[in-house]
């Protein structure tokens, strides 16, 4: 039977959700390359019990540019991509996950009488509930990641496939789900607010600039907006971030001896009264100069190069039929 005009117009509408996670995936790969060293320089920050200030005698890690410095000259060029193959292969499932499922999901929404008329709300909620989706499919590789680039040179493990059966092995299931708390709480208000501030920030430079509402935005536009959903929404639940990493290398300190004192902690509320009591709110914070970098840059990179790969894959599906 020949197609008929209305579903072939309806093709491109589905075929967005379709290729949203392989745009995803690339996306995160792309993004997590370009922003590594950043991430690294982040979780040693978070990690380290001592003060992060020019002042310390005492901390192994003084500054961004003294820590920057440090790393390099103890560890090489390379020490800032460690845990690099593992982190690829969270951005990759992490991007899928999410994308395809936020899509999918507000795809399904869209047409719900609740959310015709609330879609900053929307966002919200999709973006909610494929980051949550996300991080629990990813859990395993972050804990492996976190290890691996908190570790001391020669120590632990060799690789991520290694990483994974020591794990297991010896502290089961729950080690390799260790921060699944903090990373839950963070997760909802994190890409649910990504997705809301960037339709937000969106909204506001279609009415300055005079654009239709479902135009989508410039190159430019959607970069800037999309770095400052990152921040935003960065700094609502950094301390959770934080914890997440410390319960991550708990058990692990055997391997972790030359940066400083080892946080001890056996749940989130206990980090979060711990380091609240001995390292004060700033404690709270630390690595947060890097992590807002870092966040402004892989929400700014994740949503333009994302949007881009997106449209490419739609117009050579639209050429094709």
């Amino acid at each position: 039977m020949k197609v008929t005009k209305p579903e072939r117009m309806d093709r491109p509408r589905e075929n967005r959700a379709s290729y949203a996670g392989l745009a995803g995936g690339m996306t995160g790969c792309i993004t997590r390359f370009v922003c590594q060293p950043l991430d690294v320089l982040k979780i040693r920050l978070q990690l380290q019990v001592e003060p992060v200030a020019a002042s310390s005698e005492i901390s192994k890690y003084r500054s961004i540019a003294q820590s920057v410095s440090c790393i390099y000259r103890e560890e090489g060029l390379l020490a800032f991509w460690k845990g690099h193959n593992p982190a690829q292969v969270l951005s990759l499932v992490y991007g899928f996950s999410q994308f395809s499922c936020y899509e999918r999901l507000n795809g399904v929404l869209r047409d719900v009488a609740v959310f015709k008329e609330h879609d900053r709300a929307r966002n919200f909620f999709c973006g909610a509930c494929s980051g949550s989706f996300a991080a629990l499919t990813i859990m395993p590789l972050d804990v492996i990641r976190t290890r691996v680039i908190s570790q001391d040179p020669g120590k632990g493990y060799k690789n991520a496939f290694q990483a994974f059966g020591m794990i297991y092995r010896l502290e089961g299931v729950r080690g390799l789900y260790r921060g699944i708390g903090p990373a839950l709480l963070q997760i909802a208000p994190l890409t649910g607010g990504q997705f809301m501030f960037l339709n937000l920030f969106g909204g506001v430079v279609k009415r300055l600039e005079g654009l239709p509402e479902t135009a989508p935005l410039p190159s430019t536009e959607l970069f800037l907006c999309g770095g400052l959903a990152g921040l935003s929404t960065k700094l609502l639940v950094y301390p959770l971030d934080l914890t997440k990493k410390r319960l991550q290398i708990q058990g692990f300190s055997r391997n972790r001896t030359t940066f400083g004192r080892h946080f001890v902690c056996n749940h989130m509320v206990q980090c979060l009264y711990d380091v609240t009591r001995t390292e004060g709110l700033r404690g709270l914070y630390k690595g947060l100069s890097p992590s807002l970098l870092k966040a402004g840059l892989t929400s700014a990179f994740y949503f333009s190069i994302y949007d881009g790969l997106l449209r490419l894959f739609n117009s050579g599906f639209r050429k094709a039929i």
